[in-house]
């Protein structure tokens, strides 16, 4: 590929979201293990391409990483992993509901991953889990925010806040709210109910659940259960309680049957049902202990997953000439997770990937891995390690990989991780041998309450040459109120700082207003030797260093990437309960390149600026619904571009989910004369069509008036993407 084009990929990337992002490598150096680690990394990895050919498997990362969930007495604790940092922004409804938007901010992330940021993915839930999580869903193609919606069977209160690494999010949801047992303690303390459900309502909530427990429907059920605790009347939550315990038991959801049976006895000790809950609850007792203790270890074993089938296509119209089919396939998507655990050792093993079917004939079929690995530990957790394909983004290793891990606490407050492998820097990149790495990194804390490190040496060895060695760690800060996460990566063989960035969170104590910044200084693509091949005829860097000699290798590199600088700011306040507005502005700036090497000089974009304000709803039509409208402008080098975005999803009726939404950009050029209106208008539908299954379909129609010197896209098209889901 043309240096000039990788460049201008390298920049459309970096202003994705307004965030800046880099192609992520890893280090190289220290010639004297050389072979030795690259037998290592072989042996490490051969587990992962057993089941496929080099060359035919791919990586495509995901959002996700990982969900652990852990419970105690009084409350259950969500945590949503991400394959790099993340920066909390807001969450909508605000403390109570069966569905929770959260709105994120990728903060660090290599030109791979920045395409899959503006994707849909799902992370499945463990049925029998205490939140009572029934799909958590990553939101990449929401207009002005990537959104995580997490629905939940009930509706219950809860808390977000961001995770401790900054690669994770966390849910907090007290077990003493939601679970129907305020009423009971309202009645015994005398207060008033509140509203509830009408009689008629009720009386056909109570046939439905008959009907479905009849049916072996019981998903369905302990929805229809759950929904009667809003009842007024006692006599109908005493009933709905019971046969929600019941529904969860027959379901398999031990560790919340035996939580409703226990709240069934304490509320309604005198209810006709004791004695049949009593023994019912002393049966599961004796099964074992419930599915996740304090610790979050699994007794005995339990998977879950989903299986889906997709059908993609995209399309652009054209009025003078023929339309061009740009995707159409059918995607086959598998995700599953297993995991065994006992009193001293815990194991988890994860298989995520996919078939694609192309109708057309210049696009190949694709079958992708793109997770493969086990983790062994001990429930001590001072043991931990990984081996197979997995992402990872801390330790100084920013980018996917093939290989293994290990980490070993031997202080309270200090753990050593050794971590090698085979970069995978493209989608579809087999097994490369001639690059690898190898590094140690050390977590430290928690100190003084707050405060968390990571230190890390990472070493890159590409074609046996020296490619990138670095110095680095991490800095992260947590409070009731304030969130830092920094990070510094110096590379000793540039002599260079390949990135420094700073983002945090305050939430003022008014508890309304929350700010948010982040600043990012960095190299890219990040500064390595293999920069060195970018726009050359070379066939590999070890041809090229023969070439030109190594000093002069290594200038071609540091020419080739682009010293880049954003900086931002957002304010987000609540109006009502269930109303919030936030604003944003960020700049931007990437400075030029030298010609050299016979690759054209790269110009500077200058001063860039972005400003956004949204507006954002929730239950403001009826409960369930989420509203969102917002507006941006974006002051770059080579236009004005306004946006404004609508976007709603609500509940039609129980198992349909309406989805409209709509784009509209105004572009005004600034070197060359020309303008352009484009309408984007969508509809997403969702529709549960039994127990764990679920039809999908996403669609939108793009329209464009033609602008003058062709500068911007002026293509009429469509996008359409429907499917099957079931979750096991």
């Amino acid at each position: 590929m043309p240096a000039r084009s990788v460049i201008q990929q390298t920049v459309l990337v970096l202003k994705i979201n307004g965030i800046v992002y880099s192609d992520s490598r890893i280090t190289g150096g220290m010639q004297e293990m050389k072979m030795n680690l690259r037998i290592v990394c072989l042996i490490v990895v051969l587990v992962v391409f057993s089941i496929t050919q080099a060359g035919s498997a791919s990586l495509r990362d995901r959002v996700f990483s990982e969900l652990n969930i852990s419970e105690t007495e009084h409350q259950v604790v969500v945590e949503i992993g991400f394959n790099f940092p993340v920066r909390y922004l807001r969450h909508y409804p605000l403390g109570y509901g069966t569905e929770l938007n959260i709105q994120l901010e990728p903060i660090l992330a290599g030109l791979s991953e920045a395409v899959e940021l503006q994707k849909r993915e799902i992370l499945p839930a463990p049925e029998s889990n205490p939140a009572g999580l029934v799909q958590i869903k990553y939101e990449g193609r929401d207009f002005i925010q990537p959104t995580v919606r997490v629905v939940l069977n009930a509706a219950r209160s809860y808390e977000v806040r961001q995770g401790d690494d900054f690669r994770s999010l966390q849910i907090v949801l007290p077990i003493e709210v939601g679970d129907g047992r305020k009423y009971a303690q309202k009645e015994r303390a005398g207060q008033p109910l509140p509203r509830g459900l009408s009689s008629k309502r009720q009386q056909e909530l109570l046939d439905q659940g008959a009907a479905t427990m009849e049916q072996e429907e019981y998903m369905r059920a302990i929805l229809i259960y759950t929904t009667l605790l809003e009842s007024n009347d006692q006599e109908i939550r005493k009933l709905a309680r019971f046969r929600l315990a019941m529904a969860q038991e027959n379901k398999g959801h031990l560790a919340h049957a035996r939580a409703e049976y226990k709240n069934y006895l304490n509320d309604y000790p005198e209810g006709e049902n004791v004695e049949e809950a009593r023994a019912r609850l002393k049966n599961l007792m004796s099964e074992g202990p419930a599915w996740l203790e304090t610790t979050g270890v699994i007794p005995g074993h339990d998977y879950f997953g989903s299986f889906s089938v997709y059908y993609d296509r995209d399309e652009s119209l054209y009025d003078d000439q023929e339309d061009i089919e740009n995707l159409s396939s059918l995607t086959t998507g598998f995700d599953a997770t297993w995991r065994m655990g006992g009193e001293k050792l815990k194991t988890e093993a994860v298989v995520i990937g996919s078939y694609e079917r192309s109708f057309l004939d210049r696009r190949d079929n694709r079958t992708r891995v793109n997770r493969l690995y086990l983790d062994f530990g001990n429930t001590a957790e001072t043991i931990s390690s990984r081996i197979g394909r997995q992402s990872s983004s801390k330790g100084g290793v920013l980018t996917r990989f093939d290989g293994g891990q290990i980490g070993y606490r031997f202080m309270e407050k200090v753990q050593v991780n050794l971590v090698t492998g085979f970069p995978v820097n493209l989608s579809y990149d087999g097994l490369e041998t001639d690059r690898y790495f190898y590094g140690i990194n050390f977590d430290l804390g928690r100190f003084w309450n707050h405060w968390d490190f990571n230190t890390y040496f990472v070493n890159q060895i590409s074609e046996d040459i020296d490619d990138r060695r670095a110095l680095g760690g991490e800095a992260r800060f947590i409070s009731q109120n304030i969130s830092l996460y920094s990070l510094l990566d110096y590379d000793i063989l540039f002599d260079e700082v390949s990135v420094f960035l700073l983002n945090g969170n305050y939430m003022l104590p008014n508890n309304t207003t929350r700010i948010n910044l982040l600043a990012d200084f960095r190299g890219v693509p990040i500064l390595s030797t293999t920069n060195a091949l970018i726009g050359q005829v070379s066939p590999s860097l070890e041809a090229l260093e023969d070439a030109i000699g190594e000093d002069e290798l290594r200038r071609l590199a540091e020419d080739r990437t682009l010293d880049s600088r954003f900086a931002s700011v957002g304010i987000s306040q609540i109006l009502t309960e269930n109303l919030q507005i936030a604003g944003n502005i960020s700049w931007s700036q990437i400075d030029s390149g030298p010609a050299s090497g016979g690759v054209e000089a790269f110009e500077s974009t200058g001063d860039e600026f972005f400003y956004s304000i949204q507006l954002i709803g929730s239950g403001l039509i009826k409960k369930g619904d989420i509203s969102s409208s917002g507006f941006r402008y974006a002051d770059t080098k080579y236009r004005d571009t306004y946006t404004f975005t609508a976007n709603t999803r609500y509940p039609m009726f129980d198992k349909l989910w309406f989805n409209p939404r709509i784009r509209i950009d105004y572009r005004e050029n600034k070197l060359q004369p020309g303008e352009q209106w484009r309408f984007i208008p969508g509809l997403r539908l969702e529709y549960i069509l039994a127990e764990n299954w679920r039809l999908e379909f996403d669609g939108e129609y793009r329209n464009a008036d033609q602008e003058l010197e062709g500068i911007a896209d002026s293509r009429n098209g469509y996008y359409i993407s429907a499917g099957l889901r079931w979750d096991f």
